[in-house]
């Protein structure tokens, strides 16, 4: 039997047309099928493409919905689901800091320094609310979690710790999940679950493809939009794409000395200049990038091997 872990990154507005254009082209050049993966593993954007996935929405019809394009009817009547409108609200003022624990724990032990931990625990705390990502999410997915293994990152506050719904001990609905998962610090406020307060677990890492390290994966296939191939990397114009990139490097490098295959799918040169936010029409552009990116990588050396694993 043939295990394969999949991997999602954050990604914004622009995260889930992405993983959906991977994922499409996958499955119309090899037949592989992510709604059947082992696990899947979900950070911020990438935690709603997989519940979308979990809720049985096939990559094609993820493709068709950001293009405008007819789904199918288990598409549509998936898609159907979710009646609940898109709205935020927005608390007043607050200049308090988002968490100060945090912050200090980031320069603790000095040599081993968290930049963006210690800036957004500084941050004031964000005021926007998306409550509506919950209620959307699970009425597309109406059971409290997925049968299937589903992995959703968050941060929690309070320490900076890095949490891992649906694999650690802490119960959440699936919708209060991806809403925590989804809670960028400084712009939306953390989302409480329990005693605790969660923000984005892109803070952590955009990728966070550690997680599948030592779980025995005959392939891990990670889908990352908010990295890039070493060519089209720039510290100077683009230094956060830049920093998930070097530390996507680490994980996969984690993963690969377990033994464990990885398959990385990310924005090359030509991609990138097609990923904007300015919606819709992006949209179906991110869409077409990120098959036009698992061409490239299936013509590599090494994705010519795995694209024949993923054919048998």
């Amino acid at each position: 039997m043939f295990n394969v872990g999949i991997v999602l990154s954050a990604g914004g507005s622009l995260g889930d047309p992405w993983h959906s254009g991977v994922f499409a082209r996958m499955m119309e050049t090899t037949g592989f099928d992510a709604r059947t993966a082992d696990l899947i593993v979900g950070t911020s954007a990438g935690s709603i493409t997989g519940v979308g996935l979990r809720s049985g929405t096939s990559p094609l019809d993820r493709a068709a919905h950001h293009r405008g394009t007819p789904m199918s009817e288990q598409g549509a009547e998936i898609f159907g689901r979710v009646t609940t409108p898109w709205t935020e609200t927005e608390d007043g003022p607050n200049f308090t800091p988002s968490s100060p624990k945090m912050s200090l724990r980031a320069v603790w032990p000095p040599w081993k320094v968290d930049p963006l931990r210690l800036a957004f625990g500084a941050f004031p705390r964000g005021r926007r609310r998306a409550d509506s990502l919950a209620t959307r999410v699970s009425e597309t997915h109406p059971g409290r979690w997925p049968e299937q293994p589903t992995w959703v990152v968050a941060v929690r506050t309070d320490d900076g710790t890095r949490i891992v719904f649906g694999r650690d001990d802490i119960d959440a609905p699936i919708g209060d999940a991806v809403q925590a998962s989804c809670a960028i610090p400084g712009v939306y406020a953390p989302k409480k679950i329990g005693r605790s307060e969660f923000v984005d677990g892109g803070l952590h890492s955009s990728t966070n493809a550690d997680l599948v390290a030592l779980l025995g994966f005959d392939l891990v296939i990670v889908s990352s939009v908010m990295t890039s191939t070493e060519s089209a990397r720039d510290w100077i114009g683009n230094p956060t794409r830049a920093w998930f990139s070097r530390k996507l490097d680490a994980e996969v490098e984690v993963v690969r000395n377990a033994g464990t295959p990885v398959l990385v799918v990310q924005p090359g040169p030509d991609e990138i200049g097609r990923l904007s936010t300015d919606l819709p029409e992006s949209r179906a552009g991110a869409v077409d990038a990120g098959a036009d990116a698992v061409d490239r990588t299936f013509s590599s050396i090494g994705g010519t091997g795995i694209r024949e694993l993923l054919e048998r």
